[in-house]
């Protein structure tokens, strides 16, 4: 048993002494085994959990004397007329107000002790209304804080000064996204104060006097700084009641949420914005260590800094990566992709440019893209652009073309080749016949672009990217109002987007000059088409030895996906007869896509399909 506990129990039996004790004298014994217990801890060099609280609190010697009984009663009420009549022994007088303060506990048969001094009192952590919990910040490394961290001393300085001179209030307000690092700032602010962290959630704390009495009575014992975390909904006057009883406090909040209720207090509002490269370039370096010099293939140092992510989020990445290289299952399996996210819908399969077929010109160009892409973090942060250029620094490529010429899959070898997500924007939950919705369904597909760390394609885009047009009705107003609502949404997403059309013709002229690349996707030439017909079919699939790739690609002028379905239909039907895919399986593919897209055939053309089909 600890010296500590020893000394406690000598002062609950002092106070079980008083309580039973009739002598005239017992109120003088009772201050005086208070007080030797006291200098005794402080000559044995003892920490003594009463003589803390008695000097946080400013007990007198009289109410030490009355929390020595109702500590000794071990947690149990007294009834009001005891606890009247202590008090009249001990002050010597009536007890003339009814509001106690806030180390007493009014319950509906009597009084008892707060359970936070008792908690303090037997080292333990005390007990806190629903919502509220005591934090004890432990040293940790504390990324992109150092300008927050400085401010924050500074601003305790200033409360302290404040407290000292008069009533004004203070407020320490840190905003930002979810997984930037808000409650790990004010606990580590905290830390550097050598204070613990009172952090109260907005959602389940109610804030009535008596838990917010409670809170302040944690606050002076544990010496620490109170703190609101804002919910979905802020609770009307919390803020106003924190301020009657903080001097100064602080709050955490969403960064696109504003503070409803008016105060009093100077509100000092910082925000966590996301880590630049260098920052995380160096998180990665630390937390990663030699790994950080064998990253799985495909997933570069670039890339890896390139996340979009916030501070919190890319530390937690980062250690799940960690994990994932050390147990050998490398870094796919540590994106935990959702399946889907709302209005966007993940595009599977990993391609690669030996498997997109295109003119030299355009697969050269897709391939710069992705390179600059992947600079684009050392030019906007090392090279200074962001701050010479702080809007528009997005990447947008357009692909345009005839279709089935292989845009859906060169979104995807970008995808691949730049290591992010390929989310698909679904048209049909995008546009609504209701004014305004469809603004709102546009700004939630671009915040969960921004959650996802993703790539965006818009497929068929010009049924959402058309011209604007003509005001003639409020129909038109909202239209284009949605046109350009869209436009400015592409400009500011810091990411990628990808938008592939049929149709260029219809393209509004703004956004074509807003766009950072373009592509061309023409109709394979007769050599792509033999590459395509060469490449088609896997090596499982069993082949005839009629099979003439160079024949069918000078023959008929077909688009790659009409190919890859005419390649799967003639290995379906000849899987169905049990036989090997030959030139009249293919051929019939080849009707079937021609019969599709309402062309007809040339003589020749007829003639090399009679030629195989009827022999």
């Amino acid at each position: 048993m600890n010296y500590t506990r020893i000394l406690n129990q000598r002062l609950k039996k002092a106070g079980r002494d008083y309580r039973k004790g009739q002598e005239t004298e017992k109120r003088e014994l009772l201050f005086r085994e208070i007080r030797e217990v006291q200098e005794e801890a402080e000559e044995t060099g003892s920490f003594l959990p009463w003589s803390e609280a008695a000097e946080r609190l400013g007990w007198s010697r009289e109410e030490e004397g009355l929390i020595c009984v109702l500590w000794s009663v071990r947690g149990e009420e007294l009834t009001r007329q005891e606890f009247e009549r202590l008090y009249r022994e001990l002050w010597e007088e009536e007890l003339l107000t009814e509001e106690l303060p806030a180390w007493y506990l009014p319950l509906p048969d009597g009084i008892g002790l707060s359970p936070v001094v008792t908690g303090w009192l037997e080292e333990r952590l005390p007990e806190l209304p629903e919502g509220v919990e005591l934090r004890l910040p432990e040293e940790k490394r504390a990324y992109g804080l150092e300008t927050l961290l400085k401010e924050g001393e500074g601003l305790f300085t200033l409360a302290g000064q404040q407290r000292e001179s008069g009533p004004e209030r203070l407020c320490l307000c840190i905003a930002g996204e979810p997984g930037s690092g808000r409650t790990f700032a004010m606990e580590e602010m905290a830390r550097r104060q050598g204070m613990s962290l009172l952090l109260a959630d907005g959602d389940t704390f109610r804030g009535t006097a008596r838990e917010l009495n409670t809170c302040v009575l944690c606050a002076r014992l544990y010496d620490a700084f109170f703190c609101i975390t804002l919910g979905e909904e802020q609770r009307k006057g919390l803020l106003r009641r924190t301020e009657a009883c903080f001097s100064f406090y602080g709050i955490i909040r969403d960064r696109k949420r504003s503070l409803t209720e008016d105060q009093e207090a100077a509100v000092v509002t910082r925000i966590l914005e996301r880590p630049g490269r260098s920052l995380k370039l160096r998180m990665a370096e630390e937390v990663l260590g030699e790994l950080t010099e064998r990253l799985p293939e495909g997933l570069s140092r670039e890339l890896l800094t390139g996340r979009q992510l916030p501070t919190g989020a890319f530390l937690q990445y980062l250690k799940t990566l960690r994990a994932e290289l050390l147990l050998g299952t490398g870094e796919e399996k540590s994106r935990k992709l959702p399946e889907e996210s709302g209005q966007l819908q993940l595009l599977k399969g990993r391609r690669t440019f030996e498997e997109l077929k295109l003119p030299k010109a355009q697969h050269e160009k897709l391939q710069e893209i992705c390179r600059m892409t992947a600079a684009r973090g050392q030019v906007l942060e090392q090279w200074g652009f962001d701050r010479k250029f702080s809007y528009g620094n997005g990447i947008s490529v357009l692909f345009y073309g005839a279709p089935g010429t292989g845009k859906t899959m060169a979104a995807q070898v970008m995808a691949a080749s730049l290591g992010l997500p390929l989310y698909r924007v679904d048209l049909s939950q995008l546009i609504s016949k209701y004014i305004g919705e469809t603004q709102k369904n546009i700004g939630r597909i671009f915040e969960e672009a921004d959650r996802q760390d993703c790539i965006l394609l818009f497929d068929e885009a010009d049924a959402v990217f058309t011209k604007r047009s003509d005001v003639s009705d409020a129909q038109d107003r909202y239209s284009n109002a949605e046109t350009a609502y869209l436009l400015q949404r592409i400009e500011q997403y810091g990411g990628i987007c990808i938008l592939a059309t049929n149709l260029l013709q219809n393209f509004d002229d703004a956004f074509r000059r807003r766009i950072s690349y373009m592509v061309h996707f023409p109709l394979p030439d007769a050599g792509l088409r033999k590459e395509l017909w060469e490449s088609i079919f896997p090596e499982e699939t069993p082949l005839g030895g009629d099979l003439d790739p160079g024949l069918l690609a000078g023959a008929f002028e077909l688009s790659g996906a009409s190919i890859k379905n005419a390649a799967l239909h003639g290995a379906l039907l000849a899987a169905s007869r049990g036989e090997a895919v030959q030139m009249c399986h293919v051929m019939s593919g080849i009707r079937n896509e021609y019969g599709k897209q309402g062309k007809n055939f040339s003589t020749a053309q007829q003639e090399l399909l009679d030629a195989f089909l009827y022999n």
